[in-house]
């Protein structure tokens, strides 16, 4: 014969587990304000470079773009020709060109997802840039870029800096 006494604390017991499985089990972690990355202090430390970058590319600023990049910078275009890679000298011709060009500048993130491993680090984001740009022979026109992003970012000191994904 079972004893009421241990089902009633079995019962109980039970219940507690569920009660604790639902708290924690629902429970979704705090996201930086207007993102989906988690609010960490290393990752707040992260995507304030690369807003510092994003203010960087409305101003127009070249300087303020490659002192926020690495000397090491490296991007592939994430293409498998060889022509189109950039390192940080050419990112520096690039956007002494590029900006000459250009006249006004509005460059939105969104955040989707912070990853950190050791000193690297990636910023998984969706890109909505509009920009107005002058062809050589041609007038102004608007344009818009809108896309999926990776930055990579390094760990120099205590500063993060990028080494690909601009």
């Amino acid at each position: 014969m079972v004893d009421t006494n241990t089902i009633q604390r079995t019962m109980k017991a039970l219940l507690f587990l569920a009660v604790v499985t639902l708290a924690f089990g629902c429970a979704k972690p705090k996201l930086i304000p207007n993102t989906k990355v988690r609010d960490t202090e290393l990752n707040r430390a992260i995507l304030q470079v690369v807003e510092k970058y994003r203010r960087a590319m409305e101003k127009l600023d070249a300087a303020g773009v490659l002192a926020l990049t690495h000397p090491t910078y490296q991007d592939h275009a994430g293409t498998p020709q060889a022509d189109d890679d950039i390192d940080y000298n050419g990112l520096r011709k690039l956007l002494a060109t590029r900006f000459k060009r250009t006249t006004k500048v509005r460059y939105h993130i969104e955040y989707q997802a912070v990853d950190v491993k050791g000193r690297e680090a990636q910023v998984d984001t969706y890109i909505d840039a509009t920009f107005e740009y002058r062809e050589p022979s041609a007038s102004p026109r608007w344009r818009r870029l809108t896309d999926y992003n990776r930055f990579h970012l390094l760990k120099d000191g205590e500063t993060w800096r990028f080494i690909s994904g601009l």
